[in-house]
C-alpha cells in the first residue's frame, strides 16, 4: 500500500485529484451564479465563463469571470442618475457573492466525496500508473 501511495504522487495523481475538485467546485459556482443572474435580454446571464484549472506554483487557481459592461452594478449595486442628478440606488443581486458563499458551504463535502474515491482508487491500484 505504500508503493501506491508514493506511486500516486509520483505519478501526479494527487495534482489531478487537486485540478477535478476545483473543476467540480467552478462548475458548481458557475452554475449557481448563472442561475441567479437576472434576465432583461440574457446577455449578463450568457456573459459567464469560466477558465481551465491553472497551476501557479503551489497555487492552483480557477477564474469565473463576466466581460458583460455593466456586471459589477448588477452585481454590487449602483447610483440611480437622471439629468445629471442622484435620485436613488438600485440594489445589487449579489450573484456571485451568494453563490460563492453557498460552494464555500458545500466544498467540505464535496472535498471529502472525492477524497474517499481518490483513496478508495489508490487503494485498488487504479491510481498508480496516470
Amino acid at each position: 500500500m505504500a508503493d501506491r501511495f508514493r506511486s500516486a504522487v509520483d505519478t501526479k495523481a494527487s495534482e489531478r485529484f487537486t485540478r477535478e475538485v476545483l473543476q467540480e467546485l467552478g462548475n458548481m459556482l458557475l452554475r449557481r451564479t448563472k442561475r441567479k443572474t437576472p434576465v432583461d435580454t440574457g446577455q449578463l446571464r450568457r456573459g459567464w465563463f469560466i477558465t481551465k484549472v491553472r497551476r501557479r506554483g503551489d497555487v492552483f487557481e480557477i477564474e469565473i469571470y463576466n466581460n458583460t459592461a455593466y456586471a459589477p452594478w448588477v452585481e454590487n449595486g449602483h447610483r440611480v442618475v437622471k439629468s445629471g442628478n442622484t435620485v436613488g440606488w438600485s440594489e445589487g443581486f449579489f450573484m456571485m457573492r451568494l453563490s460563492l458563499m453557498e460552494i464555500e458551504r458545500l466544498a467540505p463535502e464535496v472535498i471529502g466525496k472525492r477524497s474517499r474515491q481518490f483513496v478508495r482508487r489508490l487503494l485498488e491500484g487504479g491510481v498508480a500508473h496516470d
